[in-house]
């Protein structure tokens, strides 16, 4: 079971604006995103950012875009202790808190590019296959199904939704950062495919994983098997892990909710994987509103494979020459744990980009209601297959100072694979048996 965890790898949030809604704004790109700027400039009109945005990366380097032009810009600022207080509406409570508590570390601020772009075939579902076009069901080839949201789940159920390449096969590393600056190195070879691009799939599946440790020696050989349902079936999760020490495959039945993973030394939920995934029912969840905050956004800092681990990760965590936030306009969701249920997590809030519907923050609290962990997620365009995808995921723990970071391969030569096609045969329990001799 524990060996699943890994892939699946002073308050202040002023009164929010209303709900947005297709009525009172006049304008809108094809994800739902509104396509004017904010009044103050910080955030771009989509277009002429976009348009921007594509003169920067023009290139090609082994596949992904070429960021060179962007590797070459200077921060606009940065936020710390000392002037934490003139950006305070601008920062979630969580990265003020992160500020507060590392009092070396300077969060750089850079000029918001809106890179949000998808292939035409995406595009063109997206906005033929929307709740706002008719009743939909959420299902294979529907990436946004509720364009204009009126509740907190309909967010969050686009951002499960949202287009990730189809399939995608990767080998990463995943990172226990200790208040030292100390870390452990865990490596996974993984392969995701969604029920589109699988041959003999279940129309019920959203998608099927299967992952294999390469490294520590402890846990070379280890496998484990996802088949992940729309969250609107009547399917639950099916997990099966296979272990190279007693060479058997059993059943993980309780891989989810707020479980969690031997390789992150307990420092994220099952359902922190992603930003967020899984089934909604522990949680009431509620849609605070929109707001410009600043977010993670386009990573590719964290690209440079000339960059090494040892440089990468210390006492903050990640180094701050390694980060980029940008000003963003995101839906603010809370999440209360409803009264009978459990989880380790009171109350969250999720942090979801009005144009990829992708979580890019998540403030968790305890059942006590003390924030306690952090949680960002920097999305980077994923270039030519032209789609947002996560380049690391960095999870804060604001009681010990350590921190969880997944998703690097800066000392890993191959870079992900997208949009292939795979067979069920390969992702079943007898496929474990037999992929444990490869």
């Amino acid at each position: 079971m524990l060996i699943f965890f890994k892939i699946l790898s002073i308050f202040f949030i002023v009164t929010y604006p209303c709900v947005f809604s297709a009525e009172n704004v006049k304008s809108y790109i094809y994800s739902g995103g509104i396509e004017t700027g904010t009044i103050d400039g910080n955030v771009p009109a989509f277009e002429e950012s976009n348009k921007s945005y594509k003169r920067k990366v023009t290139g090609s380097e082994n596949g992904f875009a070429d960021y060179h032009l962007l590797s070459q810009e200077a921060p606009l600022f940065f936020i710390n202790r000392d002037n934490l207080k003139k950006y305070t509406s601008y920062l979630s409570p969580g990265l003020r808190s992160l500020i507060n508590k590392y009092p070396s570390l300077n969060l750089p601020v850079y000029k918001t590019y809106r890179s949000l772009d998808y292939p035409s075939s995406i595009k063109s579902l997206i906005k033929n296959k929307s709740k706002i076009n008719k009743n939909i069901k959420i299902e294979s080839n529907v990436f946004v199904p509720f364009k204009y949201p009126k509740t907190g789940s309909e967010v969050i159920l686009n951002h499960l939704s949202r287009y990730r390449g189809g399939s995608e096969e990767k080998k990463t590393h995943s990172f226990v950062v200790n208040a030292k600056g100390s870390f452990s190195k865990v490596g996974i070879w993984s392969k995701r495919v969604s029920s589109t691009y699988m041959k003999g799939g279940n129309e019920k599946i959203a998608f099927y994983v299967i992952a294999k440790y390469f490294e520590p020696p402890a846990l070379i050989g280890d496998i484990f098997l996802v088949h992940e349902p729309f969250v609107n079936t009547d399917l639950r999760r099916k997990a099966w892990i296979y272990s190279s020490a007693q060479r058997r495959v059993r059943r993980a039945p309780d891989a989810a909710y707020d479980a969690t993973g031997r390789d992150s030394q307990g420092l994220i939920t099952a359902d922190q994987i992603d930003g967020f995934n899984g089934s909604l029912d522990r949680y009431n969840w509620k849609l605070i509103g929109k707001k410009t905050l600043l977010v993670p956004y386009n990573f590719y800092l964290l690209h440079d494979k000339n960059s090494r681990y040892t440089n990468i990760l210390g006492k903050n965590c990640v180094e701050e020459k390694f980060l980029r936030f940008e000003f963003h306009r995101v839906w603010v969701v809370e999440a209360r744990l409803k009264k009978d249920s459990r989880h380790i997590y009171g109350k969250r809030v999720f942090y979801v980009d009005e144009d990829s519907w992708s979580i890019l923050s998540e403030d968790s609290y305890s059942v006590r209601g003390d924030l306690w962990r952090v949680s960002v997620h920097g999305l980077l365009q994923v270039m030519p297959e032209n789609f947002p995808w996560y380049r690391a995921h960095i999870h804060f723990d604001l009681s010990n100072k350590s921190c969880f970071v997944s998703g690097l391969d800066n000392e890993l030569k191959n870079r992900p694979v997208f949009g292939f096609n795979s067979k069920i045969k390969s992702f079943t329990p007898n496929a474990m048996r037999r992929f444990s001799t490869n």
